[in-house]
């Protein structure tokens, strides 16, 4: 309990997503499902009166990576953002909510790459959802999780 209430004072607190607005609202004792705000502010809305899209790309981008470091901690694993693409569906005229999820599938699937290979490519979606339930945004995030410690079997040294 106390970790996770560190973990949300730290990245409530940290510039770039303090000054975006960007609030973590909720961690799910597993680490699987992270639940955060985007508050629409003068601080961060364009001349249509809309959230910028860079604001809404910072709320996508950090929390995946961190649940798969939470969630395989105990591995030690390299965890961090490869890639992202993000689909603007229509202006976030209004705050907007993201509900990040990790299946167990996901994890699953994981443990069996790094058994076998040492490393791991995964995708995950999430969506931006404003006041009205409508969809501003879809992101998926491309993760790349890494045993520093892994050593293949398969190789064989001359």
């Amino acid at each position: 309990m106390l970790r996770r209430f560190f973990l949300k004072l730290t990245l409530n607190i940290f510039p770039p997503l303090f000054f975006n607005r960007i609030y973590l609202k909720n961690i799910s004792p597993d680490y699987k499902q992270m639940n955060v705000v985007l508050k629409k502010s003068f601080t961060n809305i364009n001349y249509y009166k809309s959230i910028f899209g860079g604001s809404i790309f910072s709320a996508c981008d950090p929390f995946f990576p961190i649940m798969y470091y939470h969630i395989f901690r105990k591995k030690k694993l390299i965890v961090w953002t490869k890639s992202a693409e993000i689909q603007y569906l229509s202006p976030a005229k209004s705050t907007l909510t993201l509900n990040f999820k990790i299946s167990e599938n996901n994890i699953e699937e994981i443990r069996l790459a790094i058994k076998k290979y040492g490393k791991c490519e995964i995708k995950n979606k999430v969506m931006a959802i404003d006041k009205n339930k409508n969809a501003c945004a879809e992101a998926e995030i491309t993760v790349y999780l890494r045993d520093p410690n892994f050593i293949d079997q398969n190789s064989s040294i001359s």
